[in-house]
């Protein structure tokens, strides 16, 4: 009994521990992940809000992202916002937050 409130303690820094690590990722309302080189080599977890799967894949492809790049929207306060892992530059971010949100 007198360990229960250790192991809760941990517990509790266990889960922001791996919210912090995530991201966001979580929550994502769609994911995509570049394994390799063109539309084959991208998976894409959820959909983008006002965007066709093929679309996206084939203008995500375009960008010519690096193996372990991840791109994923989540809403906060009711707004689609884009997060970037990996070896995404700051204006392809851009280019990305320009292309879906026009």
């Amino acid at each position: 009994m007198h360990l229960l409130g250790p192991l809760v303690l941990l517990l509790v820094v266990g889960a922001v521990v791996y919210k912090l690590l995530m991201r966001g990722r979580d929550e994502a309302v769609f994911l995509v992940e570049v394994r390799g080189p063109g539309v084959g080599g991208l998976a894409l977890r959820g959909s983008v809000p006002g965007r066709s799967d093929a679309d996206v894949l084939d203008f995500v492809a375009a960008l010519g992202l690096a193996r372990g790049a991840k791109l994923w929207g989540i809403f906060d306060r009711g707004r689609l916002v884009v997060r970037a892992s990996g070896d995404v530059p700051p204006e392809l971010q851009q280019r990305v937050r320009n292309y879906l949100y026009n």
